[in-house]
């Protein structure tokens, strides 16, 4: 017996001389990332998180209650925690198993020799325990393998969770610049219908005193009846945002949130885009993906492992007495080792290996995805911003140009050199283009708010 131990125990050690298996190499990723982007943006790098610059504490406090008691932020800390308790029950791999049993048990007997005879009674009482030990040598690191895939995990979790809260953030601020523009187009359209009452009460008087015709009030009648149907949707519109906000903020009550701001902020200012391989680590969902990636590797290694022999270190004290007292004086000690590996699966680990390789492959493509996802992003943020504005810029002219029109329509109605039709036209379409470009102004401070977001830009204060 000594013999055998001892063969087993040279056996582990000539094994643990062996290499630890690592991760093999893996294919290159084939993306080509642009040197710049096309559209040159500002220079501002300041170190507070972007919705500071809106310079609103009402916008703070909505997304830092967002941060705390979101849904879906809710979830991803959880993960986050599995991730960990994970890392925990991998890292128990390293270290050996002990554990303990007791117990006892009285016995007692009867005997009866004849039926007029008196029972003769006996009884007795055993103590038994134990204590046993296992250890498992990682020779081919295959517990390592399996470290480096936990921790590779709770990292892409972290980052998961970072991830979701740099888009809670813009979707809060967003839905928040979307709620102040919608009651910005209803103050517009209140004081437009206001407006319209009264050219209504005017045409009517015009119409009898002999001044205007029955047409030019109907036509009036036509425009206040446009401008009234435009005001059920946009506080229709308002409503949705508002509840909207309420879930964002993991209120399940959907009780309106308060808000009093009632003018748009300016745009934020430009921020400094860097250059595209710069989002290789400031995006934390390319952080995520290229985590995973490795993982993956890591996995196919602890795979690869697994068709190597295994050696494991056993020990095993056994007591037993019929008094308590005595227990810990007899006792039988074992220490055994024992190697045991696969000889034949039906090629299951072979399978295995070859799915995990797979696994890599795709990991490897919707790494490239995310990169190729985060460059499209920023670029259409910035060419959105560009023309965003060009367009602002063309929309406020024409607002000019319309209201000229306007003023040189109401002459000419005066006049009589004109109809009243020519007048309506041109104040309608004025009501259009104010409410328009309050629309398009709430648009290009969403663009840029998305600029920020496409860029990675840290969603918590203090985190890296």
């Amino acid at each position: 017996m000594k013999s055998v131990f001892f063969v087993m125990l040279a056996s582990v050690v000539i094994f643990s001389g062996c290499k630890t298996l690592k991760p093999e190499p893996g294919t290159l990723l084939s993306l080509k990332i642009p040197d710049r982007f096309s559209v040159d943006a500002g220079d501002n790098d300041s170190i507070v998180t972007w919705w500071f610059l809106f310079e609103s504490d009402e916008l703070t406090s909505l997304i830092n209650h967002a941060v705390d008691h979101n849904f879906d932020l809710k979830i991803l800390k959880t993960k986050v925690i599995q991730a960990k308790a994970n890392l925990e029950k991998e890292e128990a791999s390293f270290f050996p198993e002990l554990g303990f049993s007791f117990g006892g048990q009285k016995k007692e007997t009867r005997v009866k020799n004849t039926y007029s005879s008196p029972s003769d009674y006996d009884g007795s009482h055993s103590w038994d325990g134990s204590l046993r030990g296992a250890y498992n040598l990682d020779v081919w690191g295959q517990a390592n393998a399996g470290k480096q895939v936990e921790i590779l995990s709770l990292k892409a979790a972290e980052q998961d969770l970072k991830f979701s809260t740099l888009e809670l953030t813009a979707q809060i601020a967003e839905n928040w610049i979307d709620i102040i523009a919608a009651r910005h187009k209803k103050s517009i359209l209140g004081n437009q219908i206001k407006i319209n009452n009264t050219l209504l009460e005017l045409q009517t008087l015009r119409f009898v005193n002999g001044k205007a015709n029955a047409l030019d009030v109907s036509q009036q009648r036509e425009v206040l009846a446009e401008a009234n149907s435009q005001l059920p949707l946009l506080e229709k519109q308002e409503k949705l945002l508002l509840n909207n906000l309420a879930f964002l903020s993991g209120k399940t009550d959907l009780k309106p949130v308060e808000m009093t701001t009632k003018i748009l902020p300016d745009p934020l200012p430009l921020p400094k885009v860097g250059i595209p391989s710069d989002l290789l680590e400031n995006r934390p969902d390319i952080q995520a993906a290229g985590m995973r990636l490795s993982s993956g590797q890591w996995e196919i290694t602890a795979a690869r492992a697994d068709r190597l022999p295994s050696f494991d270190l056993t020990a095993q004290a056994l007591f037993s007495s019929g008094k308590l007292d005595l227990l810990f004086n007899n006792w039988v000690a074992t220490l055994a080792g024992s190697i045991a590996g696969p000889i034949l699966d039906g090629g299951l680990r072979k399978a295995e290996i070859k799915r995990l390789k797979a696994v890599a492959d795709e990991q490897l493509t919707l790494y490239a995805r995310t990169v190729a996802k985060a460059i499209v992003e920023v670029e259409d943020s910035l060419v959105s911003i560009d023309k965003q504005a060009a367009y602002i810029r063309l929309l406020e002219e024409e607002l000019a140009v319309a209201r000229l029109t306007l003023k040189d329509a109401g002459v000419q109605y005066q006049n009589g050199q004109s109809s009243y039709l020519a007048y309506l036209t041109a104040w309608t379409h004025i009501e259009q283009l104010e409410r328009k470009l309050v629309g398009e102004r709430a648009a290009l401070i969403k663009e840029r708010i998305g600029l920020y977001r496409a860029l990675g830009w840290n969603p918590i204060p203090g985190t890296t």
